[in-house]
């Protein structure tokens, strides 16, 4: 009787064993397409306001007075107002809260309306998957965590895949080559995978971590654990004015002679308490920056000694840049980008090998196309409702990858959902970029605009030459072909 009762569970928990399978791959290739993306978030951000004047040397003064003109003009400021100023992906000097900011002119005075809609949806998705901030970040700490075990696990599991690296055997079934692909990526790349996953784990963990220990040891006090690690705020009163901006800055050329300015935060604004801190990058060194603190008229209060603290104190502030690959130019962030997609296609490849292993295609196989390919083509629905439209693209982009995962449920197979879902993808990458020509004429053929718009046109044509080819047929299974051929 027992043994009866025992067989009646097996088989509905093989099927949740399954899903939830399909639903940890979803979650790292989520992750890890979003983060390749990232990446160049600067980028897109110029990509986004192509209209707005480029320049790259700060003018002090000018940077005052366009800041304390948009702030004078705030009816009710928020604790945190922002001053970022030029680099070399974003050369613009921007004013923003954490609801919407502009541009200024080299000269200081009010440019475009600054918009960062669809960077932002990207980098949502990556870092807390567009869910309540702790919870999200929590959950890519847990993927991440997933990851290394992952690799560790199955460094262990295969004793040959060394040996194996460089075997590529294209000749054979779909099955022997995505296994090929799938070990060899994941041998090349194993370092760098193991670094995100770590540095990814990171930033969730610390929160969970950070919860506990304050509700352990301070009462639940998390402003006690965050003075340990990045320091305390200064306290000071003052009188309530207008931030001398121009006099701390140039200051910061004797406090930081090689630094470069990355942007400034006025805390608690229009306060008592309120005073300026400049962030500022440290040429050769890992860490996001120094930071330096001032009054509102412009004296030094001081610096939070990341670039020369403690030894646990630097690496924290390193984990940022080393994650998103922001400290070695260019070349760097397209080397981030190629090993990034190298994780995407293993993140992938690995269901896919799964699902083949089982010996049959059902609808287990066409929704796992469906989100595959269908994420990125509701990141492309969402671009021009952010881009051209200023629409709510977040919306757009759930409900579209919604759309595509129930569409795929009632296709014929996995194949069918990659080579329709690959040529609209194409085809919204096409209207994409014709409506951003006819929204902001020549300005979408300057500089690092053209470039992204290069790239995304390079990518549209080879969608849709992909999406025309005739389906490979070899000795394969069909059940195992509509398995395996839907990513890579």
């Amino acid at each position: 009787m027992f043994k009866q009762k025992l067989s009646g569970w097996v088989k509905p928990a093989l099927k949740a064993h399954h899903w939830l399978g399909i639903f940890l791959g979803a979650l790292l290739y989520a992750i890890c397409l979003s983060g390749t993306l990232a990446v160049f978030y600067e980028e897109i951000e110029r990509w986004e306001q192509p209209l707005a004047e480029p320049y790259e040397a700060v003018d002090p003064a000018a940077a005052e007075r366009g800041f304390n003109r948009w702030f004078g003009a705030m009816s009710e400021p928020e604790d945190h107002l922002y001053l970022v100023f030029p680099s070399d992906a974003l050369p613009m000097m921007k004013v923003a809260d954490s609801q919407a900011g502009y541009y200024l002119t080299e000269s200081g005075g009010q440019g475009p309306r600054a918009y960062d809609d669809f960077s932002h949806l990207i980098t949502g998705l990556h870092i807390n998957l567009h869910l309540p901030q702790r919870v999200g970040m929590i959950m890519v700490s847990a993927a991440g965590a997933l990851l290394v075990g992952l690799i560790i696990s199955g460094f262990l599991a295969h004793p040959s895949i060394l040996r194996d690296a460089f075997r590529l055997r294209v000749n054979k079934s779909y099955q022997l080559r995505q296994v090929d692909l799938h070990n060899r990526l994941s041998v090349w790349g194993s370092p760098f995978y193991l670094m995100i996953a770590v540095t990814g784990a990171y930033f969730g963990g610390a929160l969970l971590v950070m919860s506990v220990y304050a509700q352990v040891f301070y009462g639940g006090d998390q402003e006690k654990i965050i003075e340990q690690a990045f320091g305390a705020e200064p306290q000071i009163t003052q009188t309530v004015a207008a931030p001398e901006i121009a006099k701390a800055y140039t200051q910061l050329a004797e406090l930081s002679p090689e630094g470069k300015p990355l942007f400034m935060i006025l805390h608690d604004a229009g306060t008592e308490s309120a005073f300026m801190e400049f962030f500022v990058q440290q040429p050769g060194r890992l860490i996001y920056s120094e930071n330096f603190s001032f009054d509102l008229a412009g004296n030094f209060i001081q610096r939070d000694g990341f670039s020369d603290g403690p030894a646990a104190k630097q690496v924290i502030y390193s984990v940022y840049r080393l994650h998103f690959g922001h400290f070695g130019g260019l070349w760097v962030k397209v080397l981030y980008v190629l090993l990034g997609l190298g994780l995407t296609v293993v993140s992938v490849s690995g269901i896919n090998i799964w699902l083949a292993k089982r010996g049959r295609a059902d609808a287990m196989d066409r929704l796992w196309a469906g989100f595959v390919w269908g994420l990125p083509l509701a990141l492309a629905l969402s671009a021009p409702v952010q881009v051209l439209l200023h629409g709510p693209g977040v919306w757009v982009f759930g409900l579209s990858l919604l759309a595509l995962c129930v569409a795929s449920w009632h296709q014929r197979d996995a194949l069918t959902v990659k080579r329709r879902y690959q040529g609209a993808l194409g085809s919204v990458l096409v209207a994409l970029l014709g409506g951003y020509v006819l929204a902001f004429g020549g300005a979408a053929f300057s500089g690092g605009v053209l470039a992204v718009n290069l790239v995304l046109l390079l990518l549209a044509l080879a969608l849709l030459k992909t999406s025309r080819k005739p389906l490979q047929v070899d000795s394969a299974p069909a059940t195992k072909r509509t398995a395996l051929d839907i990513a890579t």
